[in-house]
């Protein structure tokens, strides 16, 4: 162990800063002139499952896979704030002017949206629960993943959100009008941030977006900024947002926390999803929300079910531990909440993702 004199520290601090500005310099500036052609080695896990065999599909035209990663429209065009097309310009001068920022300053929060008073306190979760369920992951497949569900379920997403706005308009009604609490177990690229901040959101959410891959950070801030989430003059006010890396069975967050906590398309994935739901139910106030959205065993095509057992093993190697199998709305009904209210259907283009769970849980 070794440690440096006075003397010398303040220059290689000086050093460290200048390369780190010169680093963000030369990625900022080939993403804004760089696209590549080749597909992502490894696509999101519901974009997998909806292939019908191992040959994957070919990328959407302009789709980055290294440092600029463009979310795809359902057509496959590149999409910039209000859905209109766009060349991917106005996302790599935007990638290009917090690259300027954060080499400028050195601290990063420069990047940080406008943010209101945090209320709920991030909490280290039991070591032997990290142990057990926060295994080590591959940074490079994370940062690929990652990626890939930003820019590959623009069709899902389109799909499923005229239910998702009617679910989400139930539980922002049922929260307090200021200053409640929201947890997003799975917060991914953070789609349902447009829900959030629909008409009638209460003002001052703080807003705590768990995820164990921390390559999703930049996307689910990027989504949050095109929802006007966290902006002053936005709907609800200058929320705040915080993305913490944590697992679904040992939050970072204290009992009692939370208001309302969110999973949506998380539960598929997890590792023990009984533990998973008693943690949101040790989050939740008395009285707390509990949105859940999440695809399922097909229960009305027994064709489609026996297909979906076959194909889990491999899909649970390939796609961040998806399984396609699972019987969650059981799960979340045999949880002990006092209420459930649940609705079963399927989506029509979704292939083995069109069977889903979705309502709200009060504890």
């Amino acid at each position: 162990m070794w440690t440096l004199r006075p003397a010398l520290a303040a220059p290689l601090w000086i050093v460290a800063m200048v390369a780190m500005r010169s680093l963000l310099l030369l990625c900022a500036a080939v993403a804004g002139v760089q696209s590549f052609s080749s597909p992502p080695s490894s696509l999101p896990h519901h974009v997998l499952s909806r292939v019908q065999s191992p040959r994957l599909p070919p990328p959407p035209t302009g789709r980055s896979t290294g440092i600029a990663c463009l979310r795809m429209g359902p057509g496959g065009d590149n999409e910039r704030e209000g859905g209109a097309p766009d060349a991917g310009g106005k996302f790599r001068r935007q990638f290009l002017r917090d690259a300027l920022l954060l080499g400028a300053c050195g601290c990063g929060a420069c990047l940080l949206p406008e943010q209101a008073d945090a209320l709920a306190q991030i909490t280290a979760p039991p070591k032997e629960a990290i142990d057990a369920f926060d295994k080590p992951r591959d940074q490079f497949l994370d940062a690929s993943f990652a990626c890939g569900m930003y820019s590959g379920m623009g069709d899902y997403e389109q799909e499923a959100a005229p239910r998702k706005a009617r679910l989400f308009a139930t539980l922002l009604a049922a929260l307090p009008r200021s200053d409640a609490v929201v947890a997003e177990v799975g917060i991914g690229s953070f789609p349902n941030a447009r829900f959030l901040s629909q008409k009638g959101a209460p003002s001052n959410m703080d807003i705590v977006g768990v995820d164990p891959n921390d390559s999703m950070s930049p996307y689910a801030l990027e989504n949050a900024r095109r929802a006007k989430l966290t902006q002053k003059g936005g709907k609800g006010g200058p929320n705040t947002l915080r993305i913490v890396h944590g697992v679904s069975e040992a939050l970072p967050l204290g009992d009692a926390s939370c208001d309302a906590v969110i999973c949506s398309l998380t539960l598929c994935s997890v590792i023990d999803p009984e533990r998973s739901v008693a943690e949101v139910k040790r989050v939740l106030k008395p009285g707390g929300k509990f949105l859940f959205w999440e695809h399922v065993l097909s229960e009305t095509d027994a064709g489609m079910a026996k297909r979906q057992v076959a194909l889990t093993p491999s899909q649970v190697k390939r796609a961040d531990g998806c399984h396609l199998d699972r019987r969650t709305g059981e799960v979340i009904k045999a949880a002990g909440f006092s209420r459930v209210d649940i609705d079963s259907f399927d989506l029509l283009d979704q292939g083995f993702l069109n069977p889903t769970v979705a309502g709200i849980a009060t504890l």
